[in-house]
């Protein structure tokens, strides 16, 4: 899957379209299904997010295939950031009394300013590209401080409603973190 998962994604543009196709419609997809009471098309749409993030976690391993070593312990790292991340998130949400309802608005604006930045960066400069990468982990930051809120809120009837939306920003944080841990081991390692 490493090989086929990295094709897909060795381009900007069609690698924002697999994800937004997956991640972005699978979310879509589990949400009518839960607002329909339909429980099999939610778990259609919590698959197509799974995939998604299968599949872009796949080519970033595979980006470092001739290290496979480091797998293991990256994937450890990024486990243990993303749940301090997750931690400190959900500690400043549930210790304030501010209101994070507009913060899933903002991280749109993180999301399509990533976008913009790794487009034009595709075209004039990458180093603009990894400035769109850190966009896109403020995004689902926010989206995850959104969405804990949302939880403490009660903003959702649905608890799977609440845990889907919980799950994809955990993720999103979660793919970013393993980008980043594996470029400082493979660093380390030579």
């Amino acid at each position: 899957m490493g090989p086929i998962a990295a094709g897909l994604f060795s381009n900007f543009f069609i690698g924002i379209a697999i994800f937004v196709v997956t991640v972005g419609g699978g979310f879509w997809v589990s949400n009518k299904g839960i607002e329909s009471g339909s429980f099999p098309l939610a778990g259609v749409g919590v698959t197509m997010i799974q995939a998604g993030y299968g599949l872009f976690g796949a080519a970033i391993l595979a980006v470092f295939g001739q290290q496979q070593a480091l797998w293991i312990p990256a994937l450890a790292i990024t486990a243990v950031i993303t749940g301090l991340i997750t931690a400190v998130v959900a500690l400043v949400v549930f210790k304030t009394d501010h209101s994070f309802a507009n913060w899933q608005k903002y991280s749109w604006g993180f999301f399509i300013g990533g976008f913009a930045l790794g487009a034009a960066g595709f075209f004039i400069n990458p180093m603009l590209m990894l400035v769109a990468g850190v966009l896109f982990f403020l995004g689902f930051v926010v989206d995850l401080t959104y969405e804990i809120w949302a939880v403490k809120a009660n903003r959702y009837a649905s608890d799977l409603r609440n845990a889907i939306g919980i799950y994809v920003a955990v993720m999103g944080v979660f793919v970013h973190v393993l980008q980043l841990v594996l470029r400082v081991l493979s660093m380390l390692d030579n």
